[in-house]
């Protein structure tokens, strides 16, 4: 479970409670989306040494790692930190390339590892040369390209401190401490679909609705990792005008 007045800090007591005899695998996304969540060092060794006391998997999403906006905040990835830890990782997010459609598995679990690839056989047979070759280029020249990527992202973090200072009336802003997505709560009257969809009519930015991920309906995930964020800030700062 998170807690959004903690920060949308994970509570292991409850991962400790809920797990039965016959749990065989835990699922995590981190750093998380869509609220930016990154738990502490001591917080994520912490649930490896519960997993592993009872002989569980980690199924661990880090299709934002590298994208920590303080990189000592790093946690190693599951692959690395538990030998029944299984890393998920994709070009779209730290590196910005979605179109390639390229991603990956990592772990030291033999048994799983061969499950997996088994499976994969029978949906693709292989992935695209040409992407795989820029997958090659991309991540020879990684550090060039993440720090691009972050230069993007912490100067729209900016513009969106000063945003969401000016309309705290409006909103309650978790800042995030990874990845390019935030979840900020709605403090009005409308329900969080409502509002993405007049937005998107009216002043054409898109915005996804808490709904869309099972998590009420008074948040909404916000993406800032593109350089146009300015131009939409605008927008939506003209939406609200126009609303009041």
């Amino acid at each position: 479970m998170a807690d959004e007045s903690q920060g949308w800090d994970l509570d292991l007591n409850w991962l400790e409670t809920n797990s039965r005899p016959n749990t065989r695998a835990v699922v995590i996304n981190t750093p998380h989306n869509p609220t930016g969540y990154l738990m502490s060092h001591e917080k994520y060794m912490a649930l490896i040494s519960i997993l592993r006391a009872r002989g569980i998997e980690l199924f661990c999403d880090e299709v934002y790692r590298g994208l920590e906006h303080d990189e000592k905040d790093r946690l190693p990835a599951a692959c690395d930190a538990y030998e029944l830890g299984v890393s998920l990782g994709v070009m779209s997010k730290t590196y910005g390339l979605a179109g390639l459609r390229i991603g990956w598995i990592a772990t030291r679990n033999q048994a799983r590892y061969g499950q997996m690839a088994q499976f994969k056989d029978y949906t693709t047979i292989c992935n695209s040369a040409p992407s795989e070759f820029l997958r090659f280029i991309a991540l020879r020249h990684r550090e060039k390209i993440v720090q691009r990527n972050l230069g993007i992202i912490k100067n729209n973090m900016t513009l969106l401190d000063d945003f969401f200072a000016r309309h705290a009336h409006l909103f309650e802003w978790h800042r995030p401490h990874a990845g390019s997505v935030a979840f900020p709560r709605l403090n009005f009257d409308v329900n969080s679909e409502a509002f993405c969809v007049d937005l998107i009519h009216t002043r054409g930015v898109m915005l996804l609705p808490s709904t869309c991920f099972f998590l009420g309906d008074k948040h909404f995930r916000m993406g800032f990792g593109r350089a146009n964020m300015p131009e939409a800030l605008v927008e939506l700062a003209h939406y609200f005008r126009h609303a009041e």
